[in-house]
């Protein structure tokens, strides 16, 4: 499952990286939360690894909704990374193969709209989540900027909340 924040023109960061425009709902909160507690692994790419470092660092919280997990770094440029996460590199789909046919829960994609890109053209995400805010930016990072070819989902959930957010739930359709 690949989950993002995306405003109506398709962008997941503001011009200048902002992520103000972003709605955090309680109520949709509730629900990831229990949507949580179905995964057991976390996949980051390399730069949002590298910047979810640095929030930490700077709130100094130890309030962690994924502390149960196993988390994922996805990079062939780093050497290491920090205690508590895991190095991943070589060959992505080898690997991403590898983790998802180890017992366990369901595996989520966190931020990277490079890496999430990467892997949806590997056929590698089964799940999309967005949470479409009712904002239009006009400019920023696109989160579908680098996919290669058509891929087909089918609609498995909707839900509008009463802060204007709406959260869509698309499954791949396979074979098409």
């Amino acid at each position: 499952m690949a989950g993002f924040a995306v405003s109506l023109d398709g962008y997941i960061e503001g011009p200048n990286g902002e992520y103000d425009w972003i709605i955090n709902d309680k109520e949709q909160y509730k629900k990831l939360a229990e949507q949580w507690k179905k995964i057991d692994a976390m996949f980051y790419g390399r730069k949002t690894y590298e910047a979810s470092l640095k929030m930490a660092q700077k709130s100094g919280s130890k309030n962690n909704p994924f502390a149960h997990m196993k988390y994922y770094v996805f990079s062939n440029s780093l050497p290491k990374v920090e205690e508590g996460f895991i190095l991943v590199n070589g060959n992505t789909k080898e690997r991403v193969m590898k983790i998802k046919n180890e017992p366990g829960k369901d595996i989520a994609v966190f931020g990277g709209a490079e890496f999430a890109c990467s892997l949806i053209n590997l056929k590698l995400v089964d799940e999309l989540v967005l949470a479409i805010c009712p904002v239009l930016l006009g400019k920023g990072k696109p989160f579908f900027g680098n996919i290669m070819e058509r891929n087909y989902f089918t609609l498995k959930e909707s839900k509008a909340y009463s802060s204007g957010l709406v959260s869509l739930t698309y499954q791949l359709k396979k074979g098409k």
